[in-house]
């Protein structure tokens, strides 16, 4: 189901948003890597494992205040499941922001070199309350999410080459 007009217009918002949370992040990411001194502790760095690498993704989410898992396939996906509790006034597009916040750790996590052997970044929400529930999901490429990370693509550019899909179904 394409995007309306409306959601694009939303999904820019919060992304002006999120690039603050990238910038953030990319500072915690920066900050924990430059308190390593040992030599042993650098070379443990450079050789990082797809579950430590997995594991720094889990801990970027869980410093955003969003719920969820994080799976890393070596040249494969980052994948997040994503738990959205919502208000009970809210609908599923209050979930939308956390595609972003998603898309922001998966950044951080390019950033580190020994971490950057995904191929792609694929987010599954989960939103729901006691009117609604819905299933939001969004997928793009780990290249194109590096190259509009690098400013080689605008956030419309970036846009059109996010796939996504909403699944909604209203509580009784």
């Amino acid at each position: 189901m394409p995007m309306t007009q409306r959601q694009k217009h939303i999904i820019v918002i919060l992304a002006i948003a999120d690039i603050i949370v990238i910038l953030a992040l990319v500072g915690l990411v920066t900050q924990a890597t430059n308190t390593r001194t040992s030599p042993d502790a650098h070379l443990s760095t450079l050789t990082q494992s797809p579950q430590t690498c997995q594991w720094q993704a889990t801990q970027l989410l869980a410093h955003t205040g969003i719920g969820g898992t994080v799976a890393l396939t070596p040249e494969g996906p980052l994948r997040f499941h994503l738990d959205y509790p919502l208000a009970p006034d809210q609908t599923a597009e209050y979930a939308a922001q956390s595609v972003w916040t998603a898309f922001d750790v998966a950044l951080a996590l390019q950033e580190k070199a020994e971490c950057a052997f995904f191929t792609n970044v694929e987010v599954i929400i989960l939103a729901h309350n006691d009117r609604h529930a819905a299933q939001i999901s969004a997928t793009v490429s780990a290249a194109d999410l590096a190259a509009f990370g690098d400013g080689e693509l605008s956030e419309e550019e970036f846009l059109e080459r996010v796939t996504y899909a909403t699944n909604a179904a209203d509580g009784n």
